[in-house]
């Protein structure tokens, strides 16, 4: 059975991720449009500064990682000068082996990057999680397996190579868990909000448990022992974690596993809730809408 943190991206979906290569020489300032979903990226050489659409400005160095999640138009530079639009650029200066080269001569600049893309619900549940943009700085525990499965990514991409379709989404699974490990990982990096409840080892016992048997009578007792806690003080730090009862977290977390299986198969609807834990179909079908705004009929039709 799959952990917390793999069945909420099973849930969620990564429908594709297009990575790239930045090879530059030289000052630049681009900037780059709002984008779908998730942008990523390491830096492998020199140093640059990233300016999301919210939130402070980054200034990374060789062997940091970021993540943005807002959809904002951003900006990348490593000089002040003219702005140059990056998207246009970019389609227009990619060589034959899919590398984006900027300046003369040998470059003093390597930045590995591209954007995931997950299905429309998916992506709006993680954004709520996460905060605008995410440094992961070179020395964190995380980040050079980052910088790894980045460079596997962006050698698989468009090498017209034999499985490659199935090595790149495999990939891309594995980059969006390490990022979210790191940002889980790093001191007070998890503001409240439904993921959070995975940062605290307490809290993650009792969702551990209950994601790998989430078709079973799960109640504020049961989980709260799960976590070796009382039931007032596991409600109590569950909510300043999560923004969420334990209770409502279990019927999020229900609703999306029967998006997803209602998107992925052709089982009975009936069956599917019942499979997570959802005993009453009329209930099921009117909290789905609520949720998502959506019937579950609705979401298998398309």
């Amino acid at each position: 059975m799959p952990d917390a943190l793999s069945d909420i991206l099973l849930a969620m979906r990564v429908e594709s991720a297009t990575p790239v290569r930045f090879e530059s020489h030289g000052g630049y300032r681009m900037r780059f449009p709002g984008f779908r979903h998730l942008k990523f990226g390491a830096l492998l050489a020199g140093g640059m500064t990233l300016r999301p659409g919210t939130g402070p400005a980054m200034r990374l160095a060789a062997g940091d990682c970021y993540l943005l999640t807002d959809g904002q138009p951003y900006d990348s530079s490593t000089a002040d000068g003219p702005v140059i639009d990056g998207e246009a650029y970019f389609a227009t200066h990619r060589g034959a082996d899919g590398v984006v080269r900027y300046g003369e001569g040998a470059p003093d600049k390597i930045t590995i990057g591209g954007r995931f893309t997950l299905d429309e619900t998916g992506a709006a549940w993680l954004r709520l999680a996460l905060p605008p943009a995410i440094h992961i700085p070179a020395t964190a525990p995380s980040a050079a397996a980052l910088r790894s499965t980045l460079l596997l990514l962006t050698q698989e991409a468009g090498a017209s190579a034999a499985g490659e379709d199935l090595v790149v989404a495999r990939l891309a699974d594995i980059l969006l868990v390490q990022a979210l490990r790191a940002y889980l990982a790093a001191p007070g990096g998890a503001r409240p909000n439904w993921l959070a409840g995975l940062a605290d080892p307490r809290l993650a016992r009792a969702l551990r448990a209950f994601h790998a048997r989430i078709g079973e009578d799960w109640s504020l007792t049961r989980l709260a022992s799960e976590a070796g806690m009382s039931r007032s003080s596991f409600a109590d730090v569950f909510r300043r974690r999560t923004g969420l009862t334990p209770m409502n977290y279990v019927a999020r977390w229900r609703l999306f596993r029967i998006r997803a299986a209602l998107q992925q198969s052709d089982r009975p609807i009936a069956t599917i809730a019942e499979d997570n834990g959802w005993r009453s179909r009329t209930s099921c079908a009117r909290a789905f809408r609520e949720v998502f705004g959506i019937s579950p009929r609705e979401v298998r039709r398309g």
